[in-house]
């Protein structure tokens, strides 16, 4: 199999530095994928899934990302990916995750907070009768 040198940059890291045999981006006009050997090609990229298959990877698998917008340059050195942000599904799902449970954490002390609320609240009905009848 043909491999290609192909780098994946973020704003921030760098997401991929190796060989790879095979990536294709969310294009704008349809999925655009990419060989070893491929014709030197610019590509604006939109955000949506990017796959891509490393040298080390089984011939069956492959890398996925949720990319925002960018551009793709695709000449003799290879290929180069740069994005504004690219998560795999797996962080995706996690940081879900990780918010549903603060959602969860802020709800319940929003409740404990009311609750709280009521109890001086009735406190103080109390103490005001109780100031009226004197």
């Amino acid at each position: 199999m043909n491999y290609f040198d192909l780098k994946i940059y973020t704003a921030d890291a760098v997401v991929e530095d190796g060989e790879a045999s095979f990536i294709a981006v969310p294009a704008y006009d349809g999925e655009y994928g990419v060989l070893a050997g491929h014709e030197h090609a610019v590509v604006a990229v939109k955000e949506g899934l990017m796959k891509y298959r490393m040298k080390d990877d089984p011939e069956d698998s492959m890398r996925r990302a949720i990319v925002s917008n960018g551009i793709m340059r695709v000449d003799d050195d290879g290929v180069m990916v740069l994005v504004e942000k690219a998560q795999s599904p797996e962080d995706i799902e996690s940081n879900i995750a990780k918010e549903k449970a603060e959602d969860e954490r802020n709800i319940k002390n929003v409740h404990k907070s009311a609750a709280e609320f009521q109890n001086i609240e009735v406190k103080l009905k109390r103490d005001l009768q109780g100031i009226r009848a004197q």
